[in-house]
């Protein structure tokens, strides 16, 4: 079962026209915090935040545009020091068939953490098999603060399911519209009872 936090937040939309796309997230109730959140965005659209091409975390790419030496669960990542998903995979490719190789080897929990990491790198490399590299940039464009803000976040994106961009390079985006994004943020709220509590800023 997913539990809610129940305290107040802010459900934004940001919008990059460029590409006709809509991302619609969560976080804690202030303005600051959704500003925080929209330079995150674009650090990562713009590819100043790349990605490991084994871990998969994010990290501000180095000068040469390299992921910088990182270490995940106390352990040096081999990722490090290496071309970022935005721009190879072959790293990868060669770490998932050794991963795969493997597990055949394990068993009990060993077995379902090396599984769970195989699917995860699955789903990257082909996100990123077809990635272009972004234009535009992300804009703010509307927030609604409310109770439940998690809440209305998963119902919204249910909403949108139809309009899920699955090829994004990270979670959220949709293809449609301000106004359709906006329309099931307020149908999210309505059928949670949230509407008219729910305070509405607009930037468009």
């Amino acid at each position: 079962m997913v539990e809610f936090r129940y305290c107040h937040g802010a459900v934004y939309i940001f919008e990059n026209s460029k590409v006709q796309r809509v991302k619609v997230g969560t976080t804690i109730m202030s303005t600051s915090n959704v500003v925080t959140r929209l330079r995150d965005v674009n650090d990562k659209w713009l590819e100043r935040k790349v990605t490991c091409q084994i871990c998969g975390e994010r990290r501000l790419a180095n000068f040469a545009g390299f992921v910088p030496q990182h270490v995940v669960s106390g352990i040096v990542c081999p990722g490090g020091n290496e071309l970022p998903l935005e721009k190879d995979v072959t790293l990868a490719e060669s770490y998932l068939e050794n991963m795969k190789n493997r597990l055949s080897e394990l068993s009990g929990s060993e077995k379902g953490s090396a599984t769970r990491i195989v699917n995860n790198l699955e789903k990257r490399i082909e996100r990123y098999r077809h990635y272009n590299r972004p234009v535009g940039e992300w804009q703010f464009r509307v927030i609604f603060y409310t109770k439940c803000a998690e809440q209305v976040e998963l119902l919204s994106h249910k909403i949108l399911e139809e309009y899920l961009d699955k090829l994004a390079p990270f979670g959220e985006v949709f293809c449609c519209s301000v106004s359709v994004a906006t329309k099931a943020v307020e149908t999210a709220l309505s059928q949670l009872g949230l509407l008219n509590t729910a305070k509405k800023e607009a930037n468009l």
